[in-house]
């Protein structure tokens, strides 16, 4: 029988399958057994894990003896990423974390002010546990559902609106608790205010092009 309009909670809905509680025990693995302290990290969703950080950074990472690790986890929400956040990132006590979630919380219908809380509580433990970290927390990148029918079922529930508006409740926050704001959604956008087209290939995840344009903004407020 064809359950029709059922609204599953978020709580529920979320919850990390078998693969995503894999990849966060790997990140936990690295961290205690081979991963430097120090160093800088990449944190959040999809968008974050597809990041070809390796090429982009190689330059800057050989220039100031730092590595860059990559640390996405795909399907990511910030509640999700509060529960693995000390043993995948803080643990480390990295020079630099660029942080950047949201989108699938809206994905999934959270409500905005429910998605900073959650941020917030990240940004909590940072500040608790690795005072002097140099943190770029990120704007919620746009989104472009016009570009095919791929891209429609990608971008489902999200719209730039709502993306915006997350945006404005988070743009605070970075300075209530001394992190970089970096927001992005001009220099991603089209005419139409629009993730574009050139920057991405489903309507909501980054392309080499939308990646290099990403890491050339963050290089220069990495410490």
């Amino acid at each position: 029988m064809l359950l029709k309009n059922r609204i599953i909670p978020f709580e529920l809905n979320s919850k990390y399958n078998t693969q995503k509680k894999t990849k966060a025990a790997n990140f936990k693995l690295l961290n205690e057994t081979v991963a430097l302290h120090g160093q800088t990290v990449l944190v959040g969703d999809s968008i974050t894990e597809i990041f070809n950080d390796y090429e982009l950074f190689f330059e800057w990472s050989k220039e100031n003896d730092c590595a860059v690790y990559n640390r996405g986890i795909s399907g990511d929400t910030s509640n999700r990423l509060s529960e693995r956040f000390y043993d995948n990132v803080l643990n480390i006590s990295p020079k630099n974390i660029v942080l950047l979630i949201g989108t699938n919380d809206i994905g999934m219908g959270r409500k905005n002010e429910n998605i900073a809380e959650e941020i917030k509580g990240i940004l909590e433990q940072i500040r608790s546990k690795s005072a002097e970290t140099n943190v770029i927390l990120e704007a919620v990148y746009p989104v472009n559902k016009n570009l095919s029918i791929e891209s429609r079922q990608m971008v489902g529930r999200r719209t730039n609106g709502t993306i915006r508006e997350l945006n404005a409740i988070l743009m605070p926050l970075a300075d209530d608790f001394g992190c970089i704001w970096l927001d992005l959604t001009e220099a991603l956008s089209d005419k139409n205010g629009n993730l574009h087209k050139d920057y991405c290939y489903d309507g909501l995840h980054l392309n080499v092009n939308g990646f290099k344009t990403v890491a050339e903004h963050i290089i220069p407020l990495l410490k």
